[in-house]
């Protein structure tokens, strides 16, 4: 939605779609009230069987990109527009999550222009609320503290994805893994923070619906599955192995078998 269609955008956001025409909406509209027009925005549709591919129709020259075919999951739908990235920044937000004010791309890109070439990736607070409400539920906004600092759900803590800002650069080479279902995006992550190319914003970005994927507890499981597994692939499995495994034996007796069936949402 760049005011220039020449000009190469700030701002690549991408938002993975199926089946949520009735979640897309808010999304829509928080993007078209900010006052920092210099993104785009990238729709990859799992050829959804319901209205979606109708009100994405609506929202006019606010999708920059519109992809609708079948996908195999959340990342295979991420992967297919990395190759045509055309934003310096990059932000994923699931269909029904909101920016969190109107100025907040402007804030954000302010505190960006700031940061060293060096940093690859940048993380702002997010809030988790109740779609049927609007009532937000809980905030979040505390600093990467590395391997020795707090670990949740069988991983170091990381902030929210919506809340997070990557270089396109990152995305360059890389392809998030589709073996996993809930946390690949996690892989890159993980791995800028351990190389120590992040920063912290002082702002507020995002509100995402406490009714996604990974907030869902039948999932809960195979989050912390996947969470081990990028861990291994990281080499940083060996630093708390028995709290891992712990927390999978857990979740295993928590948690039925079956949610290794997650379906693909928006």
């Amino acid at each position: 939605m760049t005011d220039d269609a020449s000009a190469a955008p700030r701002f690549s956001i991408i938002t993975a779609t199926f089946n949520a025409c009735n979640a897309l909406s808010s999304t829509a509209r928080s993007l078209q009230e900010q006052t920092c027009h210099s993104f785009e925005w990238l729709i990859v549709d799992g050829a959804s069987t319901d209205d979606t591919l109708a009100v994405v129709k609506g929202f006019g020259n606010l999708v920059t990109t519109m992809v609708s075919e079948p996908d195999t999951g959340i990342y295979n739908a991420w992967n297919k527009v990395l190759p045509h990235l055309r934003g310096e920044w990059v932000l994923f937000l699931g269909a029904g999550d909101v920016l969190y004010g109107a100025d907040t791309l402007a804030k954000v890109l302010d505190e960006l222009d700031k940061l060293p070439l060096e940093t690859t990736t940048a993380y702002g607070g997010t809030t988790l609320f109740d779609a049927a409400s609007g009532i937000d539920m809980r905030a979040r906004n505390p600093e990467w503290q590395g391997l020795r600092g707090p670990w949740g759900g069988g991983r170091p803590w990381m902030p929210c994805h919506q809340g997070v800002f990557q270089r396109a650069r990152v995305f360059r080479d890389f392809r998030f893994d589709e073996r996993c279902r809930i946390c690949a995006d996690g892989e890159t992550l993980l791995g800028e923070l351990l190389a120590g190319r992040s920063a912290k914003l002082d702002v507020m970005v995002a509100r995402f619906d406490a009714a996604g994927i990974s907030s869902q507890p039948r999932n809960r499981l195979r989050m912390v599955s996947e969470s081990v597994y990028i861990n291994w692939k990281l080499g940083i499995f060996h630093v708390r192995p028995v709290y891992q495994l712990a927390v999978l034996v857990v979740n295993a007796l928590l948690h039925p078998w079956r949610i290794w069936r997650t379906r693909r949402s928006g």
